[in-house]
């Protein structure tokens, strides 16, 4: 369903030139020698999808109004309820009970009447994926459902489209841009779907009503950078917010080695239908779903070296192949299992105590953590040696064996 006289259909938009540069509401832009007139212009020409118009999609909307990207498409079957307010600062207490979508594309024509705004008032499913996400320069995330998030990913790689993912999680959040037809992808942080029901949502634990607003801020400022063909430093990167700290890190991923790229939403789909949320109609704009507890630490091989003088007795987890830990293994090492396997294997991990992650030079073993935390791992609990073993054998010889 779409809303009446907030849009032209994309068949319009695909044929009609795209708006000149306004000189006076985008001055601030022209003056900036990365943007300037031809950056401008194609903003102007560029679209870009938004699903859910919630606490990320808000900001989202807004900031890219404001930057004059022409064409927007807003989609979100959920209405406004008063518990929204408090962190989608789109609405107002008379929109409650209004729809979304309807509201949102309101309020971006009241900021810039000369964009077009595509209003779909439905939910994104494997049935309609690849017709709503298809026409647009960029895909940008402000779901609550990890289901959601592959069906994304599986339908930008079959439409060749890069996406922006963010979530939230009380004080913090965390922000990635994906290429996944040709580059790095959601799947390569998260190879399996963690099992439905372990991923607390905000309406479980709360959140910082400013926090989707600090990350769908990033959202919005990396979209516009993505669409002036720029963005290049945040591929292969995933940043980690936390609100409360005043602290920002960004984490090194990679396409896996041997990932194949999907040839149609199957996969996907697989993964919605085993989710009840999905199947109940569990709304997707709440984009506040993260996993339980603090993001996992991040420690150096001198670092842990001084806290075991200390005293400290992690759980040692080797997440390499095992011809790897065949060649070069640490003496204390107690469980090997390749990282994508690591939820698998979730119950041979202590239930309790601290767990120190190490691969080879702490890219692969960041993954694992990612992926404990989303299956219902604390994070507080996780340890990711950062410089690896080859970082650990360096400075302690003996805690190794090698052949």
């Amino acid at each position: 369903m779409q809303s009446g006289g907030l849009r032209r259909s994309m068949t319009e938009h695909a044929e009609r030139p795209s708006r000149g540069v306004d000189a006076v509401r985008h001055a601030r832009h022209l003056r900036m020698e990365e943007i300037g007139a031809d950056g401008q212009a194609r903003l102007s020409s560029a679209a870009v999808a938004v699903v859910g118009a919630g606490g990320l999609g808000c900001p989202v909307l807004l900031y890219l109004a404001a930057a004059g990207v022409g064409r927007l498409t807003v989609i979100d079957d959920d209405v406004v309820s008063l518990s929204n307010l408090q962190r989608q600062v789109l609405y107002r207490t008379e929109d409650v009970g209004r729809n979304k979508a309807e509201v949102a594309a309101q309020r971006v024509i009241d900021l810039d009447p000369e964009l077009d705004v595509d209003v779909h008032i439905t939910r994104l499913n494997p049935s309609n994926a690849l017709a709503l996400l298809k026409g647009h320069d960029l895909v940008i995330d402000g779901t609550d459902l990890i289901p959601a998030r592959y069906l994304i990913d599986d339908a930008c790689a079959l439409l060749d489209t890069p996406w922006i993912h963010a979530s939230v999680h009380r004080f913090e959040g965390r922000l990635a841009l994906f290429e996944p037809a040709t580059g790095a992808s959601y799947r390569d942080l998260h190879p399996d779907a963690p099992p439905p029901g372990t991923v607390q949502a905000c309406d479980e634990v709360g959140v910082l009503g400013a926090v989707p607003g600090v990350l769908g801020t990033m959202q919005a400022a990396l979209a516009v950078e993505v669409l002036l063909g720029r963005g290049e430093d945040a591929k292969g990167r995933l940043t980690l917010v936390d609100v409360q700290a005043l602290d920002v890190r960004h984490l090194a991923f990679q396409r896996l080695e041997g990932r194949a790229s999907p040839t149609d939403l199957s996969a996907a789909s697989t993964i919605w239908e085993a989710d009840p949320a999905c199947r109940a109609g569990r709304h997707l704009d709440e984009t506040d779903a993260a996993p339980a507890g603090m993001m996992f630490h991040q420690i150096s091989s001198s670092e842990f070296l001084q806290k075991r003088a200390n005293g400290w007795a992690p759980f040692v987890l080797d997440v390499r192949s095992a011809q790897e830990h065949a060649s070069m293994a640490a003496h204390s090492c107690g469980l090997l299992v390749p990282h994508p396997q690591v939820v698998e294997a979730m119950t041979e991990l202590p239930a309790e105590g601290d767990i120190l992650i190490h691969c080879k030079s702490g890219m692969r073993s960041m993954m694992a953590a990612m992926l404990l935390m989303e299956a219902g791992v604390d994070g507080a609990r996780l340890y990711n040696l950062e410089d690896g073993i080859l970082g650990w054998y360096a400075l302690a010889p003996e805690d190794i064996r090698v052949g």
